[in-house]
C-alpha cells in the first residue's frame, strides 16, 4: 500500500448536466460548497451490518498523532504512528491526520467491500476525485480500471455530502479475485465529506463464474448511504478505537 502517488489530474474542462431519472451525469466533480461543514470531527467505523450484508473482516489503523497529546508518554506515542513513516498515500488523497477503514460485508453470493479513510479534509471534492485516480492505479484494495461516466447520487440520508459512482473492470476487489481475463464490471460508489472519503463495491459470484449481471449503480449508492448513515461516529479524544492509544499498543483487535 506504501509507494504511492496519485497520476497528475487532468485539466478540468467545465461540468457538462444530463437528467436522466433521478440523478445528474457529470464530467466533474460537484461543486466543494455542497458540502455540509458540520460533517467536520467524524470517524469511519464500519457497523456490524450494511442492509442485508454481514460483516466478516475489518482492519482499522490510526496513523495519525491525534491521540498522542496527553498520552502517558508522548514520545512511545509518536513512535507508535510514525515508525512506518508518513502516511504518504492517505495524505496524497487529501486526508490529513489520517486513519484507515477497511471492510467486507457478505449477503449470500456477493461481498461487498468498503474502503475508507478519515481524518480531517480540507477540499471533499478532490478527496474525492483522488480517491477515484487511486483505484484506476490499482493502489486501493480495488484493482482494476475505471470506465465510461461517472454519475452523481443523493440518497436519502446523504444531504451534504458528495457522492458519485462510476463502472470499473475489476480483477481483485479486496478478498474477491476474478479470473484473469476477463476483469467483471462493477459500480464503485465514492463519498466524500470534511471527515470522510471511502469507496464502496459489490462483487457478486455469478458474476465471476459466468458473466451474469451484478448489483446497478443506483443499488451500490443506496448501499453506500447506508454504510454512511450507520458508520459516522463523533470523534473524540480518547476513544481508543484504533491500533495504537494513549501512548501505548491497543490490545483490541483490529484484525478477525
Amino acid at each position: 500500500m506504501r509507494g504511492y502517488s496519485i497520476r497528475r489530474l487532468r485539466a478540468l474542462t467545465g461540468v457538462a448536466l444530463t437528467l436522466t431519472g433521478s440523478y445528474v451525469l457529470v464530467s466533474s466533480v460537484p461543486p466543494q460548497q455542497s458540502v455540509d461543514r458540520a460533517t467536520k470531527g467524524y470517524m469511519l467505523t464500519p457497523a456490524e451490518s450494511v442492509g442485508h450484508y454481514r460483516k466478516f473482516s475489518e482492519h482499522l489503523q490510526d496513523l495519525s498523532t491525534r491521540e498522542c497529546e496527553g498520552a502517558p508518554s508522548n514520545a512511545d506515542c509518536y513512535v507508535g504512528r510514525t515508525e512506518v513513516g508518513r502516511p504518504v498515500r492517505e495524505e496524497a488523497i487529501g486526508v490529513e491526520e489520517p486513519a484507515v477503514a477497511q471492510a467486507q460485508y457478505q449477503y449470500g453470493r456477493r461481498t461487498l467491500l468498503v474502503d475508507g479513510l478519515w481524518g480531517a479534509i480540507a477540499d471533499p471534492a478532490t478527496a474525492l476525485e483522488n480517491l477515484f485516480r487511486a483505484i484506476d492505479d490499482g493502489d486501493q484494495a480495488f484493482s482494476g480500471e475505471l470506465v465510461g461516466s461517472r454519475v452523481r447520487f443523493t440518497p436519502a440520508g446523504t444531504d451534504g455530502v458528495l457522492m458519485e459512482c462510476q463502472d470499473a473492470d475489476l480483477k481483485r476487489m479486496g478478498s474477491v479475485k476474478t479470473r484473469s481475463p476477463p476483469a467483471i464490471r462493477v459500480p464503485i460508489c465514492v463519498l466524500a465529506d470534511y471527515s470522510i472519503v471511502a469507496a464502496v463495491a459489490v462483487a457478486d459470484s455469478h458474476q465471476i463464474r459466468n458473466g451474469s449481471p451484478g448489483l446497478t449503480r443506483s443499488e451500490v449508492a443506496d448501499l453506500a448511504a447506508d454504510l454512511y448513515t450507520s458508520s459516522r461516529t463523533k470523534y473524540w479524544h480518547g476513544v481508543c478505537t484504533w491500533l495504537y492509544c494513549n501512548g501505548k499498543r491497543n490490545e483490541q483487535p483490529y484484525d478477525y
